[in-house]
């Protein structure tokens, strides 16, 4: 993990995890610029990711944060925002008693112990994807272009190209198993999910949702992929995301 550390130190502190083939720095520049409020923004580079090493697993990732943030004293969160893989980190995070964590936002995750299918689908495409993107490299994979627009798609295809088999691996292992337990009401109410209605997480996420978290708020967005209404539209979403810190 590198941290990409941004902002006043001094403002309200938060913290964004990226999904996977997006760097901190990324996701940094991708929604810095409609934040209208000031704050002092973490974004790590996750592993296999930007500035950083090799992605080892979801609670090697959390140990280097975790060490991070009690080194400089943040222990009042007031976001911790996951997408994807960076649910991994950020759920780990929000039940962090080290740690007061005002509020949280998921987005594309797998709420399941153990998405064994998921796993081994992810990382045989993954590793599919990366031999063809070799052998005829291109700036942005198609198939990422027909998800996400050219733009996202670009920035997704160029951290692709340096993660390694290793990565993929622990990567994808990391997205599929959580250690799930029931959220208390006040828990609950520091939490917001966020699928795209095509979201291939969200069918393993519909059977748990119910059970642990059945009062948290949950947003589907309606003709949407896995993280696609976040790569649409930025400014609206960042929008959403400040009116539930607001609360």
């Amino acid at each position: 993990m590198y941290i990409n550390e941004y902002g006043d130190k001094c403002s309200p502190t938060i913290i964004l995890l990226a999904p996977m083939m997006i760097s901190g720095e990324d996701i940094y520049a991708l929604m810095s610029p409609h934040f209208k409020g000031e704050y002092h923004i973490i974004a790590p580079d996750q592993g296999g990711h930007g500035r950083a090493g090799v992605y080892i697993s979801a609670d090697d990732e959390y140990s280097q944060l975790k060490e991070f943030l009690i080194a400089n004293d943040y222990r009042h969160i007031d976001l911790v925002y996951g997408a994807s893989l960076g649910v991994a980190i950020a759920y780990r995070l929000f039940f962090d008693n080290d740690f007061d964590v005002a509020h949280t936002w998921f987005d594309g995750v797998a709420l399941s112990e153990n998405a064994w299918f998921a796993e081994w689908f992810m990382v045989r495409l993954f590793k599919s994807r990366k031999k063809s993107l070799a052998k005829k490299p291109v700036e942005a994979s198609p198939s990422l272009v027909n998800m996400y627009g050219y733009d996202f798609a670009k920035m997704m295809t160029r951290n692709f190209g340096r993660m390694t088999d290793k990565d993929i691996k622990a990567i994808c292992h990391a997205c599929c198993h959580y250690d799930l337990r029931k959220l208390t009401e006040e828990g609950q109410n520091k939490l917001h999910l966020d699928f795209g209605e095509k979201d291939f997480d969200l069918k393993f996420s519909k059977k748990s949702i119910p059970i642990y978290m059945p009062n948290a708020e949950l947003v589907i967005r309606k003709d949407y992929a896995h993280c696609g209404y976040m790569a649409a539209h930025p400014k609206g979403y960042v929008a959403e995301i400040e009116k539930f810190i607001s609360k």
